[in-house]
């Protein structure tokens, strides 16, 4: 029994990095689309844009490892990256840390990645 939790524990990890890896390489995508085009990007549904910007803060986190990043920081990121406007991280981070348990708050407004 824990070999099987074991097991869907880190399955469950592969398919997170792999949403992370695949909602990156889509904003590439289709930032290369709308060049090609010579348009702006479409309307995201919201709930789309909130997937995006969960999906971007862990590669921002992820990218600087053990060190503490400032959540007005990580918002202004989403705000030039994705378009994605909001006033408070908390609710991003709750679902953020279900997906990465090693994304970590520090301090009220503050948060790191650990290795």
């Amino acid at each position: 029994m824990k070999e099987r939790e074991i097991y869907l524990q880190n399955k469950l990890k592969e398919i997170n990095e792999s949403m992370i890896e695949l909602h990156i390489e889509r904003r590439k995508l289709r930032k290369k689309l709308a060049k090609i085009r010579g348009t702006s990007q479409s309307l995201i549904k919201r709930e789309n844009k909130r997937q995006q910007a969960i999906a971007e803060s862990i590669h921002l986190l992820k990218s600087h490892p053990n060190k503490i990043i400032k959540s007005k920081y990580i918002l202004q990121h989403l705000n030039d990256t994705i378009n994605y406007n909001t006033d408070s991280f908390a609710r991003i981070f709750r679902t953020i840390q279900k997906n990465e348990p090693k994304i970590i708050q520090i301090k009220r407004g503050y948060y790191t990645y650990e290795d």
